[in-house]
């Protein structure tokens, strides 16, 4: 199936810019998550995909094709709605068929695409049923199901598992995620639900303010983020951020220090920026007798198999996350340590990732 690839896409509302150089491209059979708050540009995206938005500047092409200047009909997308877009006077029946009958396909053929589509999402006991009679989740998978009749290059999704609960929001993100793989095909999904990201993508562009702060895998954007944005972004709880300055010891080894730290990095050479943000998730702070992270416990949550801490540290409130029981009282002092290689560094004035080389004399950069 086809891929896409964006060129320079901009995107301007009068004065405001929308979407600003956004250029990426996935491979055939991507499953590509436009992540970010709301606001940050990826509906606008998306829909210049879809070509119901034309783009002020750059290019848009499927499969090596330039689709630019073309209307939505002559792209051979299909585009699944937040809010379903199901005809209410029409059957579920006729709401699958209806993109296969405007385009005068055969009846035999309709027969068949609807009759296959409503197997593979279980809608046959359904189909005689009009929209208003249907369940959130069950609306979702025919929405779907109208998509797919069409056999299309690529699917466009725009959150299309928002209105669903958390129970049956799970189930269809599963769902999902096995039609994907069964159909083979390019799939390009907007939310601001990282979780969706993290579960179902094979590639995630991270936007904000119309830019792509960050594109990789999932694995990448959460392990390494690249700006302090997107580090602050993934994780639930996202990722504690703290103001640091970064130095030398007495045997020219970094030493990093902040409100209730100080820790000795296992590198040597010149810090080159000395105002960082310290990143730390919370799954990687840990309760020790000894450990370099010295703070008092304001709040302890119960997640089940789980627990989640607020501690504060010197102005800053710092989450921690670990099986339960963390062993954590409330107005307690409590120590936590961290691993070196968990330790993330971002420019205090850039917000970019700081990296080092793992060299004798190392040296880091914005």
């Amino acid at each position: 199936m086809a891929a896409v690839e964006l060129d320079g896409i901009v995107r301007r509302f009068g004065d405001t810019t929308a979407v600003a150089e956004v250029s990426l491209a996935t491979e055939r059979n991507d499953f590509l998550v436009l992540l970010g708050p709301s606001g940050c540009g990826k509906t606008t995206l998306l829909r210049m995909i879809a070509g119901l938005l034309e783009p002020t500047e750059g290019r848009i092409l499927v499969d090596g094709r330039d689709v630019t200047a073309l209307p939505p009909r002559e792209r051979d997308l299909a585009m699944v709605f937040q809010n379903y877009a199901l005809y209410p006077h029409l059957s579920v029946e006729r709401n699958l068929g209806f993109g296969l009958s405007v385009r005068r396909t055969g009846k035999e053929e309709l027969r068949r695409r609807v009759d296959d589509v409503a197997d593979l999402l279980d809608l046959g006991p359904l189909l005689r049923r009009r929209p208003k009679e249907l369940s959130g989740g069950q609306r979702q998978r025919v929405a779907l199901g109208r998509a797919m009749v069409r056999e299309p290059e690529a699917f466009l999704m725009d959150e299309p598992l928002s209105n669903l609960d958390a129970k049956l929001r799970a189930s269809t993100r599963t769902r999902l995620i096995s039609l994907h793989r069964r159909l083979d095909t390019t799939f390009v999904y907007v939310t601001h639900d990282q979780i969706d990201a993290m579960t179902m993508a094979t590639k995630v562009a991270v936007l904000d303010q119309g830019r792509i702060e960050q594109f990789g895998t999932p694995v990448d954007i959460y392990d390494r983020p690249a700006t302090a944005f997107v580090a602050g972004f993934m994780g639930a709880p996202p990722m504690n951020l703290l103001p640091a300055e970064l130095g030398t010891g007495p045997d020219s080894r970094l030493v990093l220090r902040a409100a209730g730290l100080e820790l000795s990095l296992p590198h040597r050479g010149d810090p080159g920026v000395p105002d960082v943000l310290l990143g730390i998730r919370p799954e990687h702070l840990v309760p020790a007798a000894d450990g370099e992270l010295r703070g008092r416990v304001d709040i302890v949550e119960n997640l089940g198999s789980e627990e989640v801490a607020e501690v504060l540290v010197g102005d800053a409130r710092v989450s921690v996350r670990g099986p339960r029981p963390l062993e954590l009282t409330p107005g307690a002092a409590a120590t936590f340590t961290v691993r070196a290689e968990h330790i993330h560094l971002f420019g205090r004035q850039s917000g970019r990732r700081l990296t080092w080389e793992p060299a004798p004399a190392p040296a880091l950069v914005s």
